[in-house]
């Protein structure tokens, strides 16, 4: 099983090992020591991307295949897994590195195009994977209730995002000669909207689980969930150009956004991580008794 070989704890090796790879490239120039080093970043950034979304897409396979005899759980893992592959495709045609090919490449409308043509059928199958996912547990009858503070915290999501839609001439493809993409930056917003709020949700889901693998699963669901709504907003609602911090280093804001989203992609890579571990727990946990059973057996016989 490939669950053996890529635990969580790998997971976040890969994770701070590229957070501290891209600081160490970042700091001497914003210092002024050195001039950036913009093709090594995005190098880093293309390769960890792919890595992220590929163990995740991988890990997502084989828990499907797990649960093969469970319907909801099987669906759910089969569109989380269709969704990192998808994000694979998007990562990797959105590589800073093409900018250093064709010059304002990640800028251009182009660029747009391709990725709206990505998020919308990757934010599909992420939220047929959640719902898939909540109506399985739904199903076992959990008690799980939705309470008035998540409904609160689900309609201020919805209604950030339903100001986004309305003020849409201001978002990145308002103004782009592709009208497809114009029309589907909008769609991948509202998508975008719903599972966000939905993150709300997995949130109430792993404080009743408590503090189990599984309930690590939904927190991480609820990270890369979360997470990318709340980039999204972040960057729709900051002023172009102005720094958030005043006499920062030139650039920072640009490479934090840029470092986030690639925290974004290890979360996914997580979720399935901690969830691939399941059935390597029990695995263990049953060869564990499977040895102790002769000795105990042993014990029982009479002299």
């Amino acid at each position: 099983m490939l669950a053996r070989y890529i635990t969580p704890r790998i997971v976040a090796v890969g994770l701070s090992g590229e957070v501290l790879l891209l600081s160490a490239l970042y700091m001497p120039s914003a210092f002024g020591w050195t001039p950036r080093f913009r093709v090594t970043e995005a190098l880093v950034m293309t390769v960890a991307g792919i890595l992220a979304f590929g163990i995740a897409l991988l890990l997502s396979l084989e828990v499907a295949a797990e649960f093969r005899q469970a319907r909801w759980s099987y669906l759910a893992w089969m569109m989380l897994a269709a969704n990192a592959a998808i994000s694979l495709v998007k990562r990797s045609a959105g590589s800073p590195l093409f900018d250093f090919v064709t010059a304002g490449y990640r800028t251009s409308p182009l660029r747009g195009l391709l990725d709206n043509l990505l998020v919308v059928p990757a934010n599909v199958c992420l939220l047929i994977g959640l719902l898939a996912m909540w109506w399985g547990y739904h199903k076992l009858g959990l008690g799980f209730r939705i309470e008035w503070r998540d409904r609160g915290a689900m309609a201020g999501v919805a209604a950030l995002f339903l100001m986004l839609l309305l003020f849409r001439g201001s978002l990145s493809q308002g103004q782009s000669p592709y009208l497809i993409s114009r029309a589907l930056q909008p769609l991948g917003l509202t998508l975008l909207a719903v599972i966000s709020t939905f993150g709300v949700v997995l949130h109430r889901y792993a404080v009743r689980m408590g503090d189990g693998k599984l309930a690590l699963v939904m927190r991480w669901l609820m990270f890369y969930v979360l997470l990318r709504g709340v980039l999204v907003l972040a960057r729709s609602f900051l002023s172009p150009g102005r720094p958030l911090l005043l006499d920062s280093p030139p650039g920072l804001e640009d490479w934090a956004f840029d470092v986030l989203w690639q925290v974004v992609q290890w979360t996914a890579a997580m979720a399935a991580a901690y969830c691939a571990q399941l059935p390597v727990s029990a695995a263990q946990q049953l060869k564990q008794l499977r040895a102790a059973r002769p000795s105990v057996v042993r014990a029982q016989q009479p002299a």
